[in-house]
Protein backbone atom coordinates (compact mmCIF):
# COMPACT_ATOMS: atom_id res chain seq x y z
CA UNK A 1 0.00 0.00 0.00
CA UNK A 2 1.20 2.92 -0.63
CA UNK A 3 2.36 5.69 1.79
CA UNK A 4 -0.60 8.92 2.17
CA UNK A 5 0.87 11.79 0.65
CA UNK A 6 1.73 14.55 3.15
CA UNK A 7 0.44 18.06 2.63
CA UNK A 8 2.98 20.39 1.27
CA UNK A 9 3.77 23.22 3.88
CA UNK A 10 1.95 26.02 1.59
CA UNK A 11 -1.18 24.44 1.47
CA UNK A 12 -1.39 24.05 5.58
CA UNK A 13 -0.66 27.63 5.97
CA UNK A 14 -3.44 28.89 3.75
CA UNK A 15 -5.65 26.31 5.34
CA UNK A 16 -4.66 27.54 8.81
CA UNK A 17 -5.43 31.62 7.61
CA UNK A 18 -8.67 30.64 5.61
CA UNK A 19 -10.12 28.84 8.75
CA UNK A 20 -8.88 32.04 11.29
CA UNK A 21 -10.36 34.73 8.40
CA UNK A 22 -13.69 32.17 8.29
CA UNK A 23 -14.06 31.90 12.20
CA UNK A 24 -13.19 35.46 12.76
CA UNK A 25 -14.67 36.90 9.68
CA UNK A 26 -18.47 36.44 10.71
CA UNK A 27 -17.83 39.06 13.46
CA UNK A 28 -18.19 41.61 10.82
CA UNK A 29 -21.57 41.86 9.78
CA UNK A 30 -22.56 41.00 13.59
CA UNK A 31 -21.52 44.17 14.00
CA UNK A 32 -22.97 46.14 10.83
CA UNK A 33 -26.45 43.47 11.97
CA UNK A 34 -26.65 45.19 15.57
CA UNK A 35 -25.66 48.62 14.99
CA UNK A 36 -28.72 48.50 12.35
CA UNK A 37 -31.06 46.08 13.98
CA UNK A 38 -34.26 48.47 13.95
CA UNK A 39 -33.80 48.81 10.00
CA UNK A 40 -33.62 45.17 9.07
CA UNK A 41 -35.93 42.76 7.84
CA UNK A 42 -36.92 39.50 9.98
CA UNK A 43 -34.66 36.89 7.73
CA UNK A 44 -32.30 39.57 8.21
CA UNK A 45 -32.56 39.73 11.77
CA UNK A 46 -32.31 36.19 11.51
CA UNK A 47 -29.15 36.06 9.74
CA UNK A 48 -27.28 38.66 12.26
CA UNK A 49 -28.17 35.67 14.94
CA UNK A 50 -26.80 33.17 12.56
CA UNK A 51 -23.58 35.56 12.63
CA UNK A 52 -23.60 35.98 16.41
CA UNK A 53 -23.83 31.89 16.47
CA UNK A 54 -20.86 31.53 14.95
CA UNK A 55 -18.46 34.12 16.33
CA UNK A 56 -19.78 32.19 19.88
CA UNK A 57 -18.65 29.51 17.81
CA UNK A 58 -15.32 30.20 17.02
CA UNK A 59 -14.40 31.78 20.42
CA UNK A 60 -15.58 28.20 21.85
CA UNK A 61 -13.80 26.22 19.38
CA UNK A 62 -10.49 27.81 20.05
CA UNK A 63 -10.53 26.98 23.86
CA UNK A 64 -11.87 23.64 22.59
CA UNK A 65 -8.98 22.79 20.89
CA UNK A 66 -6.85 23.94 23.50
CA UNK A 67 -8.06 22.87 26.96
CA UNK A 68 -10.06 19.84 25.55
CA UNK A 69 -7.87 19.11 22.38
CA UNK A 70 -10.71 18.65 20.72
CA UNK A 71 -13.74 20.07 18.97
CA UNK A 72 -16.03 17.52 17.30
CA UNK A 73 -18.60 17.84 19.80
CA UNK A 74 -18.96 21.12 18.27
CA UNK A 75 -19.64 19.48 15.06
CA UNK A 76 -22.95 18.32 16.03
CA UNK A 77 -23.83 21.30 17.38
CA UNK A 78 -23.14 23.61 14.63
CA UNK A 79 -24.76 21.20 11.96
CA UNK A 80 -28.41 21.19 14.29
CA UNK A 81 -28.23 24.73 14.97
CA UNK A 82 -26.60 26.33 11.56
CA UNK A 83 -29.76 24.49 9.93
CA UNK A 84 -32.60 25.35 11.91
CA UNK A 85 -31.35 29.09 11.66
CA UNK A 86 -31.43 29.12 7.85
CA UNK A 87 -34.26 27.26 7.44
CA UNK A 88 -35.77 30.07 10.01
CA UNK A 89 -34.56 32.86 7.64
CA UNK A 90 -35.88 30.91 4.56
CA UNK A 91 -39.47 30.74 6.44
CA UNK A 92 -39.75 34.12 6.63
CA UNK A 93 -39.05 34.94 3.08
CA UNK A 94 -41.23 31.83 1.37
CA UNK A 95 -44.40 33.10 0.25
CA UNK A 96 -45.97 29.51 -0.31
CA UNK A 97 -47.73 28.14 2.30
CA UNK A 98 -47.40 24.09 1.84
CA UNK A 99 -43.99 25.02 1.84
CA UNK A 100 -43.87 26.96 4.83
CA UNK A 101 -46.15 24.19 6.64
CA UNK A 102 -44.03 21.32 6.40
CA UNK A 103 -40.97 23.31 6.77
CA UNK A 104 -41.40 22.45 10.92
CA UNK A 105 -41.84 18.98 10.32
CA UNK A 106 -38.47 19.06 7.96
CA UNK A 107 -36.99 20.43 10.98
CA UNK A 108 -38.14 18.34 13.44
CA UNK A 109 -36.93 15.39 11.06
CA UNK A 110 -33.80 16.65 10.80
CA UNK A 111 -32.91 17.02 14.22
CA UNK A 112 -33.64 13.43 15.08
CA UNK A 113 -31.44 12.28 12.57
CA UNK A 114 -28.68 15.21 13.72
CA UNK A 115 -28.98 13.82 17.70
CA UNK A 116 -28.98 10.04 16.60
CA UNK A 117 -25.69 10.96 14.51
CA UNK A 118 -24.24 12.93 17.92
CA UNK A 119 -25.11 10.11 20.47
CA UNK A 120 -25.64 6.56 18.06
CA UNK A 121 -24.56 6.37 15.31
CA UNK A 122 -21.38 8.68 14.70
CA UNK A 123 -20.87 9.91 18.25
CA UNK A 124 -20.09 12.84 19.93
CA UNK A 125 -15.81 12.65 19.36
CA UNK A 126 -16.40 11.69 15.84
CA UNK A 127 -17.17 13.89 12.65
CA UNK A 128 -21.18 14.21 12.01
CA UNK A 129 -21.06 12.81 8.53
CA UNK A 130 -24.63 11.69 8.58
CA UNK A 131 -26.06 14.94 9.90
CA UNK A 132 -23.99 16.57 6.97
CA UNK A 133 -25.02 14.32 4.53
CA UNK A 134 -28.70 15.48 5.41
CA UNK A 135 -27.65 18.97 5.84
CA UNK A 136 -25.97 19.81 2.74
CA UNK A 137 -29.40 18.62 0.26
CA UNK A 138 -31.96 20.28 2.28
CA UNK A 139 -30.16 23.42 2.35
CA UNK A 140 -29.79 23.32 -1.44
CA UNK A 141 -33.59 22.20 -1.70
CA UNK A 142 -34.07 25.81 0.46
CA UNK A 143 -32.16 28.13 -1.27
CA UNK A 144 -33.40 26.16 -4.83
CA UNK A 145 -36.59 26.75 -3.47
CA UNK A 146 -36.05 30.37 -3.05
CA UNK A 147 -34.43 31.03 -6.08
CA UNK A 148 -38.01 29.69 -7.66
CA UNK A 149 -39.50 31.67 -5.43
CA UNK A 150 -37.63 34.62 -7.26
CA UNK A 151 -38.19 33.29 -11.21
CA UNK A 152 -42.40 33.10 -10.69
CA UNK A 153 -42.58 36.69 -8.93
CA UNK A 154 -40.80 38.00 -12.21
CA UNK A 155 -38.90 40.66 -10.41
CA UNK A 156 -37.83 43.32 -11.98
CA UNK A 157 -35.60 45.11 -9.48
CA UNK A 158 -31.67 43.88 -9.60
CA UNK A 159 -31.63 40.63 -8.28
CA UNK A 160 -28.37 41.53 -5.80
CA UNK A 161 -30.13 44.40 -4.27
CA UNK A 162 -32.39 41.77 -2.42
CA UNK A 163 -30.90 40.06 0.66
CA UNK A 164 -32.28 37.12 0.46
CA UNK A 165 -31.40 36.54 -3.33
CA UNK A 166 -27.25 37.69 -2.26
CA UNK A 167 -27.47 35.21 0.83
CA UNK A 168 -28.96 32.25 -1.51
CA UNK A 169 -25.79 32.69 -3.96
CA UNK A 170 -23.40 32.69 -1.03
CA UNK A 171 -24.81 29.85 0.35
CA UNK A 172 -25.46 27.69 -2.44
CA UNK A 173 -21.19 28.31 -3.43
CA UNK A 174 -20.30 27.32 0.30
CA UNK A 175 -22.64 24.30 0.38
CA UNK A 176 -21.64 22.76 -2.90
CA UNK A 177 -18.31 23.55 -1.89
CA UNK A 178 -18.75 21.20 1.25
CA UNK A 179 -20.27 18.61 -1.26
CA UNK A 180 -16.98 18.68 -3.15
CA UNK A 181 -14.68 18.57 -0.58
CA UNK A 182 -16.68 15.10 0.83
CA UNK A 183 -15.19 13.46 -2.25
CA UNK A 184 -11.71 13.17 -1.17
CA UNK A 185 -10.32 10.72 0.78
CA UNK A 186 -10.04 11.33 4.19
CA UNK A 187 -7.47 9.12 5.38
CA UNK A 188 -4.47 11.21 3.17
CA UNK A 189 -3.13 14.22 4.87
CA UNK A 190 -3.36 15.54 1.33
CA UNK A 191 -6.53 15.22 1.22
CA UNK A 192 -7.85 16.76 4.33
CA UNK A 193 -5.60 19.62 3.75
CA UNK A 194 -7.73 20.54 0.21
CA UNK A 195 -11.15 19.46 2.06
CA UNK A 196 -10.14 22.28 4.53
CA UNK A 197 -9.02 24.68 2.09
CA UNK A 198 -12.20 23.99 -0.01
CA UNK A 199 -14.54 24.35 3.06
CA UNK A 200 -12.85 27.60 4.02
CA UNK A 201 -12.38 29.29 1.00
CA UNK A 202 -15.92 28.48 -0.11
CA UNK A 203 -17.09 30.03 3.15
CA UNK A 204 -15.48 32.85 3.06
CA UNK A 205 -17.24 33.92 -0.56
CA UNK A 206 -20.42 32.92 0.76
CA UNK A 207 -19.33 35.64 4.29
CA UNK A 208 -18.44 37.93 1.69
CA UNK A 209 -21.82 38.14 0.30
CA UNK A 210 -23.48 37.74 2.89
CA UNK A 211 -21.77 40.64 4.49
CA UNK A 212 -22.47 42.87 1.65
CA UNK A 213 -26.57 41.72 1.65
CA UNK A 214 -26.30 42.44 5.15
CA UNK A 215 -24.86 45.85 4.55
CA UNK A 216 -27.41 47.08 2.12
CA UNK A 217 -30.24 45.79 3.88
CA UNK A 218 -28.96 48.01 7.00
CA UNK A 219 -29.12 51.26 4.91
CA UNK A 220 -31.46 53.81 4.50
CA UNK A 221 -34.02 53.22 2.06
CA UNK A 222 -32.23 50.34 0.97
CA UNK A 223 -35.34 49.18 -1.39
CA UNK A 224 -37.98 46.24 -1.52
CA UNK A 225 -37.27 43.30 0.67
CA UNK A 226 -38.53 40.03 1.06
CA UNK A 227 -41.32 40.34 3.56
CA UNK A 228 -41.95 42.97 6.53
CA UNK A 229 -39.77 44.41 8.65
CA UNK A 230 -39.52 42.79 11.87
CA UNK A 231 -41.39 44.75 14.38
Amino acid sequence: MDAPTPAPAWLDTARHVLNYISSFGVFIPLIIGLRRWGSLSAPARIIVGYFGFWALEAVVDRWSRKVLHTNMYLFHVTVLVETWLLGWAYYQAYDLKPVRRVMPWVGAVFTLVALADAFWLEGLNHENLVARAVQVPLMIIMILLYFEQWVREMRLDNPWHNFMFTVSVGLSIYYAGSVMSYLNDTRNPLAVSVMGFIIDASYIINLVLMTGALWREAQPQAGESYGPKAA
